[in-house]
């Protein structure tokens, strides 16, 4: 039974201490001990996105297209400032660029396929800009901005059997499906003559060749790019050059170990840096130069979230439904994780500035696409949603949920009993939140509160005298306001719970959480 040793006679009674925790700017923090004091910093991170001066709710999901059956990839066409958007189920492929109607699958643009899980990249030349889609199922397919075709074929290899396609100093590559071959088509070609590329003598712990992509040392598209191959097992190969048919022109430069990759869509590029999704976590090839694969885990960029990457990685590891996507809009990436049956849906979000992490629930995704400034994901119940748009996910209401890492407030052994706080915020349009304490590592959260009321917008030209609320949800504002909280520990950690209900997206940013507290004997 724990006891608390009183205060000395003639003490006095007990004052109120303040004490001001920051917003997580820090993320998601899961890999680390609880007894570490760690300002800055989440146990729980839902609904929220770690932004560089505070936490923002993260907006809805806001439904775009409807097809039928699961779909299995998103696909972006893009020349100059157009783009066209496709999704894919077992069978077919939609333009779903702007459908007349959210909730009616759009007539399909191709049919009879075997697949509907595509690997896709563009590519341009003298005759345009194509979106070259592959599957390893079906003949390889081309885009050029009107019409899908198949033609010109490609020679060499059945292009039904490439199932990975990407960009090298202006040349095609693919992936042959299940084997440790490459191909290569002629410069600015997207048809004819394939050339192999054998990596059976490159690899040494079997498997297959899972995919390739372009990997560049200075940031950019230079004249250090080199060509990566990484196989099923988490073997790299990088070389260099630019024409595998002339030695002279193309030299094996390294092979490096990774963890074993979670998808062939699960990996995207920052900088000239390859990010790749593994078993050991979210991990840059740069890292891999010059680290043992038993050392990644501390260069990977899911390190502040490892325990739970790898429990999730593990679980799900054989979906080929882990995918990836860089929003450069918003310094963001998404991390799609698979169902795989489980009952709980989400993905990880990640700020590419601070690397803060964060999870966001009730998105359940099986692909990604980024189109113009905003990203669209897909769900294995057939629905294409625009990303951090709206208040709710598709109609439904949804809650964000914020705990603290605990803290000792400088006195390990003391208990420590809550008096009030206050949370400071920036913010355009109301919101409700709910603020209390949890105590001793263990989080604690009670009912989440009601969705704020959120007025309708009023602007010039549509607002009406004498009733409008001019400016309303424009504005930003900064509100504080004290509220009662309660509990005692040793360890204490703050807490947020927020509902969201409107047609509109959620615009506040939690700066701080201030703590009058009151200090009591040393726990025995």
């Amino acid at each position: 039974m724990t006891r608390f040793r009183r205060r000395a006679a003639g003490a006095g009674q007990s004052r109120a201490v303040p004490r001001t925790f920051l917003a997580p700017i820090k993320g998601w923090i899961q890999s680390e001990s609880p007894a570490l004091d760690n300002p800055g910093g989440a146990s729980i991170l839902e609904n929220f996105f770690p932004t560089t001066r505070g936490i923002r709710p993260r907006g809805g999901s806001l439904r775009h297209a409807t097809i039928d059956n699961p779909v299995e990839s998103l696909m972006v066409w893009r020349s100059g400032t157009l783009e066209r958007v496709f999704a894919s189920d077992a069978s077919a492929i939609y333009n779903v660029t702007a459908p007349a109607d959210p909730m009616v699958q759009p007539a399909a643009d191709v049919t009879g396929r075997s697949s509907g899980f595509y690997s896709c990249a563009m590519f341009a030349n003298s005759a345009g800009d194509f979106l070259v889609a592959v599957n390893g199922s079906d003949d390889r397919l081309l885009y050029d901005g009107s019409s899908w075709t198949t033609t010109p074929s490609i020679t060499g290899v059945s292009s039904s059997s490439l199932s990975h396609v990407w960009v090298f100093k202006n040349r095609l590559f693919f992936v042959e499906k299940d084997t440790m071959n490459a191909w290569c088509l002629a410069v600015d070609a997207i048809g004819g003559a394939a050339a192999q590329i054998s990596l059976s003598g490159v690899f040494k712990r079997g498997g297959s060749l899972f995919f390739g992509e372009t990997w560049s040392i200075d940031a950019g598209d230079g004249l250090d790019d080199v060509c990566v191959f990484i196989s099923t097992t988490g073997e790299v190969a990088a070389f260099s050059g630019s024409d595998p048919a002339d030695p002279d022109n193309w030299s094996a430069i390294g092979r490096y170990d990774i963890g074993r990759p979670l998808g062939q869509n699960a990996h995207f590029r920052a900088g000239g840096d390859l990010i790749v999704a593994t078993t050991d976590g979210l991990v840059p090839l740069s890292a891999a130069m010059d680290k043992d694969p038993a050392a990644l885990t501390l260069a990977a960029i899911t390190r502040s979230i490892e325990d739970e990457w790898k429990r999730q990685a593990v679980a799900r590891e054989s979906s080929k439904y882990w995918c990836c996507v860089k929003w450069v809009a918003r310094n963001m990436a998404i991390i799609g994780v698979p169902t795989v049956g489980a009952s709980e849906t989400y993905c990880y979000v990640v700020n590419l500035l601070t690397g803060a992490w964060a999870k966001y629930t009730g998105w359940d995704i099986v692909a990604l696409a980024e189109m113009g400034n905003i990203v669209l994901f897909a769900t294995p119940a057939g629905g294409i949603f625009i990303a951090e748009a709206g208040g709710t996910d598709d109609g439904n209401t949804y809650a964000s949920t914020f705990v603290g890492l605990f803290d000792h407030l400088g006195m390990p052994s003391s208990a420590k009993t809550v008096k009030m706080a206050r949370s400071t915020w920036l913010y355009r349009k109301p919101f409700l939140p709910k603020i209390s304490f949890s105590f001793d590592y263990l989080p604690h959260l009670g009912t989440y509160p009601n969705a704020a009321i959120h007025p309708d917008l009023d602007v010039w030209d549509v607002g009406l005298w004498d009733a409008a609320m001019w400016d309303s949800g424009t504005s930003l504002n900064t509100v504080t306001r004290w509220v009662s909280v309660a509990g005692n520990g040793f360890a204490v950690a703050p807490a947020v719970q927020i509902t969201h209900s409107h047609a509109s997206p959620p615009e506040a940013e939690l700066i701080s959480i201030d703590l009058l507290y009151e200090s009591g004997g040393i726990a025995v």
